[in-house]
């Protein structure tokens, strides 16, 4: 594809009303194109319309942005220069955000339960919705996707931009809901789908979890089907954030995956969530490279005139760099229409330095051990989640540099030796039998929680009962069994602050540690310690464990290690994937435990990326350490100066020792 090679990427966020003429009226193709030739972009994305409604482009559909009815071909000629600078540019459009037509159509309107709409209640929200700040709402307006009215104005837009300008692609914004709709259409369309009888849940239950992902997915692909009518050749990307920010319950799932032809999202995490995002996007997208989007401004556009320092930046899209994707820098423009010239001096320099790397990002990402992410399990309400806790076990696995990968309904299961699948909902049952294939033909399987009991019986045999009222929990290893847990023992067993499933144990488990509950019940006013509830009921009840299911193994937690933030749950979390034994890994290291490494094998060569995970400002190098690859080097390069590097053979293995590391180093070994 064209873009496969397009690693720099931009958005000049230009979300601007237009009540007072100053607005946008300063903007310049000119002065634009020339801040994204100083930032090295080959990649532009622009606005053709935005969250208030309003069109940057002469529309009948529509309503125009009073700017451009003085000036109505100003975008026009800003993509013209783009691409006579070598630009490609992807068109923007927001879909179900959308103001003016809020305001315009009231049948249009995503309704609560109580028949209004966030902007008419100026600024309420549901506590799961992903709409900015509550105190902000009101300024969005919300159209459901489910009215056909709706629908058929968003056709006519796309061909409306599609007769006016030449993009090479379009992006589509906010997938997912905002929050449940009650309008007419989504009662229509749920008692169609569910029986005439039926109507609309208020709770988040499995079936309106379902229907809002179908429901946005129908929608999706419409808006899809007919971009391709009109032009079968063209990309078409859909922001797909909200599959790893917020919960199931925004309707971001698998149904807008499948529309995009290759994925991408806004996201706002720390750097080890930015990691875990790109291994997902590498793995979901159908066509490389993902693209990664961050916003230049600390810690989002809240913060207009605030900008992430070059450090802070470089460490960003270096993560992104590691994983072989497309950074796109999300700018915000200035309300007049300016742009500040010095971030484009920063966001230059960080991609002149990318640029000697691209054309080493090829080969196979090496990922042994396999996350599986559970795109419906991420239900409000619910403090841990399959999101929060694949996230927080990636980051176990970077800090201990195991290879690693993100896998799920979207990928294949058969690529990894392990897989932990953390807190899976009976949402993701669809997918239990190429799950139990994988075990089934050898493969060993982490399992957290009960919340796919289905899963967790028919792999271990284990009934699940009831959930525990109790949330301060302790598990306790039984005798022999301590070392696994990081020393923990009977009668001192390891913390957690969750509510743990009771179960039956199958006849074949074996059962590795036990539930111990604290002396007192939640909700009686006794207690043995005043500032804590100290273990003090020991329980047959398993809490960890262990069984063979045809070929594989299945390892089951009760409580989640994974998703604890201490380095015990950590290691504990660690010692259970390797409960069988250890693999030898691909790649090992002595590295500090803030580098995160990731290798990719190609046919004549292995390329490491190495990337210092800083929080802070301004990075701290990490100091020379020792890099081992199973393979058999013939040299060993610095890239992209393909500096030469001593290294040795160690049993079939390459070692060398790095450089001092700041922020991020690539090596070639040749073999």
């Amino acid at each position: 594809m064209w873009y496969n090679d397009l690693y720099r990427r931009h958005l000049l966020d230009m979300h601007i009303e237009d009540w007072n003429d100053d607005f946008l009226s300063q903007f310049s193709p000119k002065d634009y194109v020339c801040n994204l030739k100083k930032a090295n972009i080959n990649y532009a994305m622009i606005y053709l319309q935005s969250h208030a409604g309003l069109c940057y482009f002469p529309t009948k559909s529509g309503t125009v942005h009073r700017l451009f009815e003085k000036k109505p071909d100003l975008i026009k000629k800003t993509i013209e220069l783009c691409r006579e600078n070598g630009i490609r540019v992807i068109g923007y459009y927001s879909l179900v955000y959308n103001t003016r037509e809020h305001d315009k159509h009231p049948d249009w309107r995503l309704k609560g339960s109580d028949g209004l709409s966030n902007r008419e209640r100026a600024g309420e929200l549901e506590k799961s919705a992903l709409a900015f700040t509550s105190a902000k709402a009101g300024r969005y307006g919300h159209v459901c996707p489910s009215n056909m009215d709706y629908r058929r104005f968003t056709f006519e837009q796309i061909d409306e931009m599609l007769d006016y300008f030449d993009i090479d692609a379009l992006f589509f914004d906010m997938p997912f809901w905002p929050h449940t709709c009650y309008c007419d259409s989504c009662q229509k369309l749920f008692a169609e789908r569910y029986g005439q009888d039926k109507s609309m849940p208020k709770e988040p239950v499995s079936e309106l979890i379902e229907f809002k992902a179908y429901a946005m997915g129908n929608f999706i692909k419409a808006v899809t089907d007919h971009v391709k009518s009109r032009r079968p050749d063209m990309p078409v990307e859909h922001n797909f954030a909200s599959s790893v920010a917020g919960d199931t319950f925004n309707g971001c799932a698998e149904e807008v995956l499948a529309q995009c032809d290759y994925v991408g999202g806004d996201l706002y995490g720390d750097l080890y969530n930015h990691a875990f995002a790109c291994k997902f996007y590498k793995n979901a997208t159908e066509n490389p490279p993902f693209e990664q989007m961050f916003s230049r401004c600390k810690p989002a556009l809240r913060m207009h005139t605030l900008t992430k320092t070059y450090d802070e930046m470089k460490t960003a899209m270096a993560s992104t760099m590691a994983h072989h994707g497309a950074t796109l820098v999300i700018d915000a423009i200035d309300p007049i229409g300016t742009m500040d010239s010095r971030v484009y001096d920063q966001v230059g320099k960080i991609f002149e330095f990318q640029m000697g790397y691209e054309p080493y990002f090829t080969g196979d990402m090496v990922e042994e051990t396999g996350l599986y992410y559970g795109l419906r399990s991420r239900l409000p309400g619910k403090g841990v989640t399959s999101l929060t806790a694949c996230a927080q076990a990636g980051r176990a696995l970077s800090r201990a540099h195991i290879p690693f990968g993100v896998t799920g309904c979207f990928h294949d299961l058969t690529l990894y030796r392990i897989i932990a699948a953390p807190m899976l909902s009976s949402l993701e049952s669809k997918d239990n039998a190429r799950i139990t294939a994988y075990v089934e033909n050898g493969g060993i399987l982490y399992l957290s929680g009960c919340g796919n009991s289905e899963l967790v019986k028919a792999l271990t045999g284990n009934r699940f009962i009831e959930n525990s009222i109790e949330r301060n929990l302790y598990v306790a290893p039984k005798p022999g069994f301590e070392s696994i847990f990081s020393g923990f023992t009977a009668k001192y067993p390891i913390p957690f602050e969750e509510s743990a499933p009771i179960v039956e144990p199958g006849a074949n488990t074996q059962v590795i540690a036990t539930l111990t509950f604290p002396y007192t019940k939640p909700d009686d006013i006794r207690f043995a310690a005043i500032h804590s509830d100290p273990p003090g009921v020991p329980t047959d009840i398993p809490a960890v464990t262990v069984n063979s299911y045809g070929k594989g193994k299945v390892i089951w937690s009760a409580l989640p290690f994974e998703n604890m933030p201490y380095e015990e749950h950590r290691q504990a979390f660690l010692n259970l994937l390797h409960f069988f034994g250890k693999p030898d890994y691909f790649f090992s290291s002595d590295a500090p435990v803030n580098v995160d490494i990731t290798a990719f094998r190609n046919e004549n060569s292995v390329t490491v990326n190495l990337v210092v995970m800083d929080e802070e400002a301004i990075t701290r190098p990490a100091l020379p350490f020792t890099v081992k690859v199973r393979c058999k080097a013939k040299q060993v390069l610095l890239l992209p100066e393909k500096t030469p590097v001593d290294f040795k053979i160690e049993g079939g293995y390459t070692v060398f020792t790095t450089r001092k590391t700041d922020i991020f180093d690539m090596y070639a070994i040749l073999v």
